[in-house]
Formats: C-alpha cells, structure tokens, sequence
C-alpha cells in the first residue's frame, strides 16, 4: 500500500472524503480558523457518508489551542431517555440491550455539540459554516465505492422511506451515482437559521420523537431539549517521553493508556513491526487492558473515574467481546498552529435503521452498547460506554499530531498500534497509517491483515482480513520543522489538502 499524503506550509486537512476536506480548506482561506474548519467538515461528512455519520448521532473532540497552548476535550454524546431502565427491557422479555431499532436509541449529541465547539472558538459565523454541507445535499455529490459498498451489503435492512433515496427501484446506488438528499438539505437549512434549537426544540425534534414512538421506543421532548455536550479535561500518559492525549469516559479512551502502560514494560523496538513476537506482546496487553475497561469503565456520572487508579489496575481476566462500528474521524491544523482531532458516528452502518424520513437523516444505535448490570448498566439519561475516542502527541516541542481512527470496540487497538508504529518503530505518520493491522477479537480470536510473519506460531484463530475498510480507516496531521503534513488512509476514500 501506498499512503496518501499532503505536504503544505501552513494548513493541513485530512478527512475522509475529498468534499469535506474541500469545505474546510475553503473556511481556512476565508479567513477561519482549525474549529471553523472542522465544523463545515463535520456536517458535510454527515451529508456524503449518511452510512456512518450525520445529524442523528454523535461528535467528540480534542482540540489544541495554539494561544493558550492548552487542549480541550469536548464530548457530544447523547444520553438514553428518561423512560430507560433494565425493568423495561426485562418487561419486554429481552435479555439484552437491542442492536438496533427504537430502543437502541439515544439522544444525538452531533449538533450542539458542532455549535458549541464554533461559538467557544471559530472565528465564523455558525450559519456560514453549513454553506458546502447544504449545497452538496440539495444539488448532490457522486457516491463512493464505501458508500456504495454499503447499501449493498446492507440495504436490504433499510426502511422503506431510506430504500426510496439509497435504493430507487430496488437497486442500490452504484459508485459514481449522483445522490441529492433535498429533506437533509432543508433540515440543515433549518439549523442554519435557528440554530440547534431547530433539532432539540423545534420540529425536527418533533419528527425525532415521533419516529422513535412509532417504532416502539420512548424518547421525551425534555429528554432532547435539556441535553447539553460537555467540556471537560481530557485524559493523559506518558509513552516513552511523548504526552498522549486521549477521550475520558463515558468514552473507551483511557483503554488505550492502560495498553501502552503495560506495552511501556517491554521493548517493542527489539521486535519487528510485523512479526509474531510484536503481536504476541501487543495481544497480552490488549486483553488485559479490556478486560479493565469492562470492569471499570462507564458514564462518569454515575460511575466515578479514576485514571490513576485504573492504569494500576493489574491484569484482570478477560470478559470483552469487541463489537465492530463505523466512524469517521478527520484532524486538522491551521496556520495559527491550532489542531483538531475530531470523530463522529452513528455507532454501525445506518445506527439503529430509524430514518427520519422528512428530515432526511438516520439515528444512531448507541443504546446497544449499554448492559444490563455493572458500570454500564442501562439507566434513565446514562450517555453509554462509548467507543468514540481520538488522539493528540505532545513531544518537547508541543502538540505536534493528531489522529485517529474508524474501529469500533477495536478502536484503543488501534490507538496503541498507531503510536507504536510512530514511537517504538519510529515510521512516518503514512507508514504508520497504511501498516497492516491486527486486533484481537475476543476470545482466543484474532484478525489480520496480510503482512505478517510466523503468525501460524500463536495460539489464536486467526482471520485474514483484506482491505480496504474492514479493519478501520485512520487520518492524521502533523507538524513537521518547516512544514505541515496531512495523510489519508489508502484504506478509505479520503484526501489530505493543505496551503
């Protein structure tokens, strides 16, 4: 594989599809800055990956401040309804939280979470910020191979109001077909002009409500109204001198801390990259790590959190059993130095099914990762454990990287493998983006991707994976000596630009 890279002066840009990248690139030359940016990206990946992202799901940030030289952690996850309880699941005869359908459902936290990231640091206008993402709904953009990929494999699971737009007559939309989206477009006109108020107290939240009642599900008008993100500290450790910053809980985050801790203890650098002495080592440490996450980890609200008493768990035996999701996540620097590391999802392709027809958008299936006893028992307005997390490196001279990645339950993996692969083996940041990847799958399971030597010698079953997306699609930016490079992951269908 060959990585796609961008190297510029002052701006770097580096999303998962060309339009997006675009949009920001065209709000950092009128004059905006690394947030402005990131918010005309976010809703415009909403509109050309509806598979994944959009207006009914989630967003969460990283977000270096090049003035104050500070970061800040912004987490725009939605909580279940104040009518959620284990009680009614077991009412229900259910066993489980559902993977999808109305009760999978928890309250989208993707766009107060977009106006309050703009309105506490953009220099724009918010309104001005949703100018690419209508013009694209309304007038269209030509599918991808992901997309198309996706109403493939899963438009036979589409509602009927979906399949009318994604399938017309029966066929699903085929890469290079144009897809106009024209009740998306006036939904995100509607945010334009009223602000989030549009979705959270307006009548796309009455459409909301309805398309969850009528599917048998409860979501209240309060519950939509009083959500509010949340800004917090985010969580750091040491990894052999350079400072990672990750997602606190109620995101999977602090996982990926607690693998490199224990991958800290061991000199990767001795072993090759890619052989079955490295991934021995990593799976050891990713097993561990958890198995932790499930023992500790929750909405901090209701559990409390402590990092330093979790990376000094010890290694207690495994429970998890990952479970795969699509997300995409993008980052970008602007000439002032700010850098974003920005992701956001519906949670697995389409969320939960629920189509908001008149609006245009589906709602994410969230709920399903909540369980029915420990720290991520469901509970009324609990945010689940989410997987949603991203990265910032600080070395000797700041925050100099962001990225991050599309996985899942796999995405800490993920994380440790990135870093490694910039700080163990010391592989520039395309390298370590397009190396081939493993992940441990529960279990005595293992998936990989070609490229690994003596694999036959571990004891797990072992899964071959070809690319391009199964295994996640990873973004980054980096701040070089003289300049500024963007790198896309040739697993997606992304594009680096900068100036």
């Amino acid at each position: 594989m060959s990585g796609k890279v961008c190297l510029s002066a002052k701006t770097a840009v580096a999303t998962e599809h060309p339009l997006a990248s675009m949009a920001a690139i065209q709000v950092l030359r009128r004059g905006g800055n690394a947030f402005d940016a990131a918010v005309a990206a976010s809703f415009v990946l909403g509109v050309v990956m509806p598979e994944m992202n959009g207006l009914g799901g989630d967003f969460f940030a990283l977000a270096h401040e090049a003035r104050t030289r500070r970061v800040h952690c912004l987490n725009a996850s939605g909580w279940s309804s104040s009518a959620s309880s284990v009680e009614q699941l077991e009412a229900l005869g259910l066993d489980s939280t559902p993977f999808q359908g109305a009760l999978s459902v928890v309250v989208p936290g993707f766009v107060k979470g977009l106006a309050s990231f703009q309105e506490r640091f953009g220099r724009l206008e918010f309104p001005e910020l949703l100018r690419d993402s209508i013009e694209i709904a309304e007038n269209g953009f030509a599918v991808t191979r992901l997309l198309a990929s996706s109403i493939r494999r899963f438009g036979h699971l589409l509602p009927c109001s979906a399949a009318e737009l994604l399938m017309p007559g029966g066929e699903g939309l085929g890469q290079g077909t144009v897809l106009k989206q024209k009740k998306l477009g006036r939904t995100l006109r509607a945010i334009r002009d009223e602000g989030p108020a549009a979705l959270y107290d307006g009548w796309v939240a009455d459409r909301i409500i309805a398309e969850v009642e009528r599917s048998g599900g409860v979501l209240e008008p309060s519950d939509l109204k009083e959500f509010e993100p949340e800004w917090c500290p985010p969580i750091t450790a040491e990894y052999r001198g350079k400072k990672v910053y990750e997602m606190p809980p109620n995101s999977m985050g602090a996982t990926t801390l607690l693998i490199l801790r224990y991958l800290e203890g061991i000199d990767l650098g001795r072993l090759k990259p890619n052989s079955a002495e490295r991934v021995g080592e990593t799976l050891k440490a990713v097993i561990s790590a958890y198995a932790q996450k499930d023992r500790m980890l929750g909405d901090p609200r209701f559990v409390p959190f402590d990092l330093q008493r979790f990376l000094r768990g010890g290694r207690p035996r495994a429970r998890s059993n990952p479970a795969p999701g699509d997300t995409t996540y993008f980052a970008i620097s602007d000439a002032a130095g700010n850098i974003v590391s920005c992701i956001q999802s519906l949670y697995q392709q389409f969320g939960s099914n629920l189509f908001v027809e008149e609006c245009g958008f589906f709602l994410n299936n969230r709920g399903s990762s909540f369980k029915l006893e420990g720290p991520n028992r469901l509970e009324p307005r609990k945010r689940p454990l989410h997987s949603l997390s991203t990265l910032l490196v600080e070395d000797e001279a700041g925050v100099r990287l962001a990225t991050g990645s599309s996985a899942g339950d796999y995405r800490p993996q993920q994380h440790a493998l990135l870093l490694t692969n910039l700080i163990d083996y010391r592989m520039p940041l395309e390298d370590a983006i397009d190396f081939p990847r493993f992940w441990w799958n529960g279990g005595a399971n293992l998936m990989l991707e070609r490229g690994f030597s003596r694999i036959g010698q571990l004891a797990y079953v072992k899964q071959l994976v070809r690319p391009p997306r199964y295994m996640g699609t990873a973004q980054g930016v980096e701040h070089l000596e003289d300049a500024k490079k963007s790198v896309c992951d040739v697993r997606g269908d992304g594009t680096p630009l900068g100036d």
